[in-house]
């Protein structure tokens, strides 16, 4: 294990040039020559964005309307005129190719992960809520049946057509904000825009260079839960997707245990391995948001592997201040003061106490 040079920021103490996007990934740059700023908000989630090469802000309205068009017709659990909400409700269901794919992919992921990342897991976090913030611990035996219904492998296929297991609902939450930021890619590709930021919560897509320096400045807030502040920020370059998934997202606390949102597909409850946060850098949204959802429940230990079979990179922090960073990244961040950097490597000596 290798351990990586501490850089030391000087720019803790103001903050004024960052950009908070939500709760988990900020982005950090010069804005004097865009072209273009927009906000929106779309699956639950604030949208922001900055274009460079184009002014013309109908590239942000059809940003926004595919996103949109994303959750209502295709992978909402909410919405009864998505797909996904069809399939919930009447345990199969023939899908479009666009639905398919993504379920396809995200299955992939599943197994490749096996089964740390789950999209069956709707029924446990349907159980626990967090989206309505209801802050109780479910009855154990709720939980374990719930449990019972977390196996990406029921899932049937038929060409087009995909069943359900007894008491399945499929969740695309951990994967929706990638794929809308796979959207935006999609959009921008097909524009006169030369480069862009869009940030959909806490997922991240840098589009082409950025016309200021050669990478753009992506933050991690602060792993303590009640510091939204930038410890870390890495430099992206070109166009890439960056996640976070963390333990100070949604969570609350009962006698004085903290219970959040990432939840094991092992034992029901959220995952407890010393991690506060996972942060990937990918070449697809939905690899991206998968991913961090994935090696999160997984630890270093057992992440390696994953991290390259899907070419992707990762910032692991544990909560004593350790900081794991795959090696093509071992250059190309800046850590606050108390934060021991190392090189992320193949190994089964990480731990996270």
């Amino acid at each position: 294990m290798k351990k990586s040079s501490v850089k030391k920021l000087t720019f803790f103490a103001v903050l004024s040039a960052v950009v908070l996007l939500l709760a988990v990934v900020v982005y950090d740059g010069v804005k004097k020559d865009a072209s273009l700023e927009f906000t929106g908000y779309v699956m639950g989630s604030q949208v922001t964005g900055t274009f460079y090469g184009n002014n013309d802000d109908g590239i942000a309205d059809e940003i926004i309307s595919v996103m949109k068009k994303e959750e209502d017709e295709y992978i909402s659990k909410y919405k009864e005129s998505s797909e996904i909400y069809s399939l919930n409700k009447n345990g199969s269901a023939q899908f479009s190719e666009h639905t398919a794919q993504l379920i396809s992919k995200s299955l992939a992921i599943a197994k490749d992960s096996g089964g740390a990342f789950d999209i069956t897991v709707g029924a446990l976090s349907a159980l626990w809520n967090f989206d309505n913030y209801t802050q109780s611990v479910p009855d154990e035996a709720l939980i374990a049946d719930a449990l019972q219904t977390c196996d990406y492998e029921q899932i049937k296929i038929n060409g087009d057509v995909f069943t359900l297991g007894d008491g399945q609902q499929l969740d695309l939450g951990a994967v929706g904000k990638g794929v809308a930021c796979d959207d935006a890619l999609k959009v921008l590709e097909n524009s006169e825009v030369d480069s862009a930021v869009i940030s959909v919560g806490g997922t991240v897509l840098t589009y082409g260079e950025n016309p200021d320096t050669d990478f753009w400045t992506v933050g991690i807030r602060s792993p303590e839960k009640d510091d939204s502040s930038v410890f870390m920020k890495l430099k992206i370059s070109g166009t890439a997707f960056v996640s976070t998934s963390g333990s100070y997202e949604k969570y609350f606390e009962r006698d004085g245990r903290l219970y959040h949102h990432i939840l094991s597909t092992k034992t029901g409850y959220p995952v407890e391995n010393g991690l506060i946060s996972v942060t990937i850098i990918a070449d697809s949204g939905l690899v991206a948001d998968a991913l961090s959802t994935a090696c999160f429940a997984l630890g270093p230990d057992k992440s390696y592997s994953l991290l390259e079979k899907y070419n992707a990179d990762a910032v692991f922090v544990c909560g004593d201040g350790r900081v794991y960073i795959t090696e093509n990244y071992s250059d190309k961040y800046e850590a606050a003061d108390g934060y021991e950097c190392y090189i992320y490597e193949e190994s089964e000596e990480y731990t996270a106490d």
